[in-house]
């Protein structure tokens, strides 16, 4: 119906020669049934439009003040199942090879980039402390640490917010501080009698005078040494002698 009507009002632009015309115009020149139909149709549609975008409102609200429900529902298991929210995730970029470093935010300005992380692509994900399925994913099950951006894909704004709100789950209670398990050697290694540590000397007597080890006393070099150093130095000892002089 949609295309028939289209075609109807173009043959008649095409034959009046009012290509710039205003819609107004169009319409009044239609006959009153059709002119009924198209304006019926325009207002079904902008019902339907207005009605899709409310439903999409009242849901962002609902996710955005308990978006741990959205990882309860099916849309969340059509679209992911059970994998993480950045798995199968691939940046744009050339080459095989990624780069270092991800992009530094995905929604600049009210625009949105090519290809988001997988955090800014879907809003229904919000970043809260309370959120702990969504948090888990982006902590490693081994090591207890936050995966890196480079692994997830997810922005380096994302991120920092990432890190923030999974420290304030932590200092909540909601998630666990991963702490490694450390054996501790036997006291044998901590004692120190076995060969490899010695005792201190004790300190020399006060009236004999003598050093704490041997080569700190005099030691008297030997002639050549005496001699060698005399000749190297010779003029130099001319000019002090000469100055004391």
């Amino acid at each position: 119906m949609a295309a028939s009507l289209c075609g109807i009002i173009w043959r008649r632009m095409l034959g009046t020669g009012i290509r710039g015309s205003q819609p107004q115009v169009l319409l009044a020149g239609l006959a009153p049934r059709l002119r009924f139909k198209f304006l019926s149709s325009t207002a079904e549609t902008a019902d339907m439009t207005d009605t899709s975008a409310t439903a999409a409102l009242n849901t962002m609200s609902r996710y955005k003040e308990k978006p741990w429900d959205y990882l309860t529902s099916e849309e969340y298991q059509e679209r992911y199942g059970e994998q993480p929210v950045w798995a199968n995730y691939r940046r744009n970029h050339k080459g095989g090879i990624p780069p270092q470093k991800t992009r530094k935010m995905c929604i600049r300005g009210g625009k949105v980039c090519g290809n988001p992380c997988p955090i800014c692509r879907d809003q229904k994900l919000g970043l809260d402390y309370r959120n702990v399925k969504l948090l888990e994913q982006f902590i490693s099950p081994y090591s207890g640490n936050i995966l890196d951006a480079t692994r997830t894909g997810v922005c380096r704004k994302q991120q920092k917010n990432l890190t923030k709100v999974i420290a304030q789950a932590r200092e909540h209670g909601l998630l666990p501080f991963h702490i490694p398990f450390m054996e501790f050697q036997p006291a044998e290694d901590y004692v120190n009698t076995h060969a490899a540590v010695n005792k201190t000397p004790p300190a020399p007597a006060l009236q004999n005078q003598t050093a704490w080890y041997p080569w700190y006393d005099w030691q008297q070099p030997a002639d050549k040494e005496v001699a060698r150093l005399r000749k190297m130095y010779k003029p130099f000892l001319k000019v002090e002698v000469a100055a004391l002089s």
